[in-house]
C-alpha cells in the first residue's frame, strides 16, 4: 500500500462516523480501489467500441455483465472482506492480505471476456451508433 493511498483513506475518514481507519481497514479499501480500477477500465472500454456490456462501477458492489456471464466484487466493511462472485465458481470471501484484489478482477474479467468471445457471433455484435454519431470525437 503506498502511502498517497494511505493518506488519503485516512485523510477523508478521519471526520466521519468511524474516525481514522486501521492500517487492515485502509488496505481493504485500498485494494478494492484497486478491483474497482480494473472493472470501470474493460466497461469503459467495452462501452467505446460498442460492445454490449453492462455494469457498475460505483459504490461497494461493482460488477461487469458481458453476455451472459456477470462477475462481482462486493466490499464488506463489517467483515474486512470482498466477497467475488464469478461465473461457475463458488462464492469466495477474500481479503486484502491474502489476494491482490486488481490481479484477481483482471483474472475475472479475461475469463468473462473468453466466455463472450465463444458465444455466436450475432450474440457479440457491437450495437449500432446512430447515424450523426461522431465516432472519434476526439481526433483532430
Amino acid at each position: 500500500m503506498d502511502d498517497w493511498h494511505r493518506k488519503l483513506v485516512n485523510e477523508l475518514a478521519k471526520e466521519t462516523v468511524a474516525g481514522p481507519l486501521p492500517d487492515a481497514a485502509a488496505k481493504l479499501e485500498i485494494a478494492f480501489g484497486a478491483a474497482r480500477s480494473a472493472l470501470a477500465y474493460a466497461l469503459e472500454l467495452a462501452r467505446a467500441h460498442r460492445i454490449p456490456a453492462a455494469g457498475n462501477v460505483a459504490g461497494d458492489s461493482i460488477w461487469l455483465q458481458l453476455g451472459d456471464g456477470r462477475i462481482r466484487f462486493t466490499l464488506s466493511r463489517r467483515a474486512g472482506d470482498v466477497i467475488v462472485l464469478q461465473p461457475g465458481r463458488d462464492e469466495e470471501h477474500v481479503t486484502a492480505d491474502q489476494t491482490d484484489l486488481g490481479a484477481l478482477a483482471r483474472e475475472a474479467i479475461d475469463a468473462l471476456v473468453a466466455a463472450w468471445r465463444q458465444l455466436p457471433p450475432e450474440a457479440r455484435r457491437p450495437s449500432a451508433p446512430p447515424t450523426d454519431f461522431e465516432d472519434e470525437p476526439t481526433k483532430g
